[in-house]
């Protein structure tokens, strides 16, 4: 999946959380595809032979290392849970479209449900066709469903600062709780 899909995740798991930037959740969403396109540049990496970036085990690590971090410096357990599910939810989709991703390292069994294949979408060979044209619909109507949420929830929570059910509000002779 492009990063495209991916961030529809960091928008919508915004929502479960004040406490963290939503820059924060994007890069989450994405951590994987910038790991592996930094060690493809080191020539560590490339297409169809990424276990550093891509393997079920270093999704693990990836997502492990991200909940800690968020953990340091927030000190907010609910947040570095959902970093960790957010890092962690770049694997899943990756599983749901591809049939390629590794477990581990060298020589070991691929994984993967092969969407895009079934639908004759090819990353190697992209061209204009209904396979390509479905992939991007997809992948939109993912990003658009996760800003939807995440502006819903804002627009929720705006309104709710200024409903006299939501604790106190203000009127002309001050603040009532």
């Amino acid at each position: 999946m492009s990063p495209t899909g991916h961030l529809a995740i960091g928008f919508a798991v915004k929502k479960w959380d004040a406490k963290v930037p939503l820059v924060w959740y994007l890069a989450g969403a994405t951590v994987i595809d910038l790991i592996y396109m930094g060690l493809s540049f080191l020539g560590l990496e490339g297409f169809g032979n990424n276990p550093w970036s891509h393997s079920l085990l270093m999704a693990f690590v990836w997502s492990a290392l991200a909940t800690t971090i968020v953990w340091l410096v927030t000190k907010h357990v609910k947040s570095a849970w959902l970093m960790g599910f957010v890092v962690f939810s770049h694997w899943i989709l990756d599983f749901i479209v591809w049939d390629n991703l590794p477990l581990a390292f060298a020589k070991n069994p691929v994984l993967g449900l092969g969407f895009y294949n079934f639908i004759g979408f090819d990353l190697n060979a992209l061209t204009l066709n209904f396979a390509s044209i479905l992939a991007t619909g997809l992948e939109l109507t993912l990003l658009v469903v996760g800003i939807v949420v995440y502006f819903s929830a804002r627009k929720q929570a705006h309104s709710n600062q200024n409903s006299p059910v939501s604790g106190s509000y203000h009127t002309s002779k001050g603040t009532q709780s």
